[in-house]
């Protein structure tokens, strides 16, 4: 059943405004959901954990949300997720069995889903290394299985940017390690990024791909927009390629610094900036 909440529960940005949702209950909910809006060819989205995602206010189109598709289970070192499993979740997991691969992810929100779909990656990790195969949903409402080869991992980048396939589950492996060592390098990681990123302000990560060779960071703070404000959104003043919500953001807010920040940089450096989020 359709419902509309605030903007603010969808994401991490927790931007103002409003949309509409679809809360499925399981993954045969959610398969079944799927295949009707395919059937019918009327718009929808599918959202995960909402941490890599800006939605505009009123957004017209229904969002699926994946948070009902929430079970796993342990196989030996792989462990079969479905795509609303909390990133967080199956790490804290992964780190008690001593199973290696996640230590990147630690204090990344968002879901496996959603994180096998951007390639999200820090430290050097990233889902590409755990990945074996995923279930999906293809554009005709068919499953498929995609191995690893098939995904066309490459950074912040898979097949499912090119296909409107959606994820159902994913088969992820890991290596043999020891709790205590997965703990400690995911203690590690965090404090890392406890240090240099804005985690005191509502944020969607960073907002940019790295132009080759280069960091999007350093770009925007050469171009002087560190700390550049419209409305409650800023360029944070700790790392220049997160855009904060100091307080009752808009996706006007939004809109006008992305473009303030795309427009500085190509005119001083030449470089277009690319989105590594997603904008509904």
């Amino acid at each position: 059943m359709e419902e509309e909440i605030d903007l603010s529960q969808l994401t991490t940005f927790k931007m103002f405004g409003k949309a509409k949702i679809i809360r499925p209950s399981d993954l045969g909910h959610f398969t079944d959901l799927i295949q009707c809006f395919i059937e019918s060819g009327k718009g929808f989205k599918v959202l995960g954990g909402g941490s890599n995602t800006i939605i505009r206010d009123n957004c017209d189109i229904p969002i699926v949300l994946t948070s009902g598709l929430n079970h796993f289970k342990i196989e030996g070192n792989s462990i079969i997720a479905e795509s609303g499993v909390k990133l967080s979740t199956l790490a804290s997991k992964a780190a008690e069995l001593g199973l290696s691969g996640l230590e990147f992810s630690k204090g990344i929100p968002g879901t496996v889903g959603g994180a096998t779909y951007m390639n999200t990656g820090a430290f050097d990790g990233e889902m590409s290394e755990c990945i074996e195969c995923v279930e999906a949903i293809d554009e005709n409402g068919k499953f498929i299985e995609l191995h690893h080869d098939e995904l066309k991992f490459s950074y912040r980048h898979s097949v499912f940017h090119e296909k409107n396939f959606l994820i159902r589950r994913c088969v992820l492996n890991f290596n043999s390690s020891t709790p205590e060592k997965v703990n400690q390098k995911m203690y590690e990681n965090y404090e890392r990024k406890r240090k240099t990123q804005p985690l005191s302000f509502p944020s969607v990560g960073c907002v940019f791909e790295n132009p080759k060779g280069d960091y999007a960071a350093r770009l925007i703070d050469e171009a002087g927009l560190k700390g550049f404000k419209v409305g409650g959104v800023e360029v944070s003043r700790i790392h220049a390629g997160f855009f904060v919500n100091v307080g009752g953001a808009t996706f006007e807010d939004f809109r006008s610094v992305y473009e303030r920040v795309v427009g500085e940089v190509k005119n001083k450096f030449g470089v277009e900036l690319k989105p590594e989020i997603t904008i509904l």
